[in-house]
């Protein structure tokens, strides 16, 4: 698992209504889509932690809780997991009893009955293209309810 934070910038605090940096999971196996997930996200201030899987979705999600620190979003990319889509990944962590929110993401549309499977499961999805590559950003800060903030970055 890799971790990348980006440290608070003193100009902003106290704007946001919580404090940063933002606690995210992004569960996608191939490391080229962990790094352009977050270079759309490199300007607001959070610590990135990778899951391949569902099951290591699910651990890191229960010690998470176990460790009173619950991630603030949790990212399932719906295409490229290791031995899961990501319909399965956001089912083993709501039967694994996950209330944590969850935002599907995917480079290509999704069928309506995918789509209703995630609504099943009160995760939204969202399509990245390149005219919307700023969506992400804007849908991950409204999960957490947080507004943006911005900063540097440097690796954990």
């Amino acid at each position: 698992m890799n971790e990348s934070t980006h440290p608070p910038d003193p100009a902003v605090s106290g704007h946001a209504p919580k404090t940063f940096p933002l606690r995210l999971l992004y569960v996608e196996s191939h490391w080229l889509s962990r790094r352009t997930i977050w270079y759309l996200m490199q300007d607001v201030e959070c610590v990135w932690i990778y899951a391949d899987n569902a099951a290591q979705a699910v651990t890191l999600v229960e010690k998470s809780h176990a460790q009173s620190a619950p991630f603030d979003v949790i990212v399932v990319d719906h295409h490229q997991t290791a031995g899961d889509s990501g319909l399965r990944v956001v089912r083993a962590l709501r039967e694994a009893g996950g209330k944590d929110m969850i935002l599907a993401i995917g480079v290509e549309e999704i069928s309506e009955i995918e789509r209703q499977h995630y609504e099943k499961f009160d995760v939204p999805f969202l399509l990245l293209m390149p005219e919307n590559h700023t969506d992400l950003k804007t849908a991950v800060l409204a999960a957490a309810g947080r507004s943006a903030h911005t900063g540097g970055e440097t690796s954990a």
